[in-house]
């Protein structure tokens, strides 16, 4: 076996290990779980182009910002800005574009789709 063989095996070992570990980071980040509140106080929502982004506080002090919702939630601002609420969530596919106008590309994403002001 040459030197420009051994090398070459070296550097594909290399490539494919590199490859591997960059794969698998790429997968456990999509796998993380991602925690959303059921319950907490809205502090603000905002209208963006492809949803609503809502800003939360729940019992214990945390906050959640820029949460996706619906854009019908956004059009109720005032019924929820700083009131106790119940949150639903739902799979929604939305705009994949950078900007509100269509593109054909579209996504699922987990958005608050109803929100209950709890007295």
């Amino acid at each position: 076996m040459s030197f420009k063989t051994i090398s070459l095996s070296l550097s594909i070992f290399a490539a494919s290990t590199i490859g591997l570990l960059a794969s698998t980071t790429t997968v456990q980040a999509q796998n993380k779980a991602v925690q959303r509140p059921t319950i907490a106080t809205v502090k603000s929502i905002v209208n963006g182009d492809i949803m609503c982004y809502v800003n939360l506080v729940d019992n214990k002090g945390k906050q959640y910002n820029s949460l996706g919702a619906s854009f019908d939630l956004c059009a109720n601002e005032k019924t929820f800005l700083n009131k106790k609420v119940r949150l639903f969530y739902s799979r929604v596919s939305v705009n994949d574009c950078q900007s509100a106008e269509p593109c054909g590309k579209s996504r699922l994403e987990t958005l608050i789709t109803k929100m209950q002001v709890i007295r």
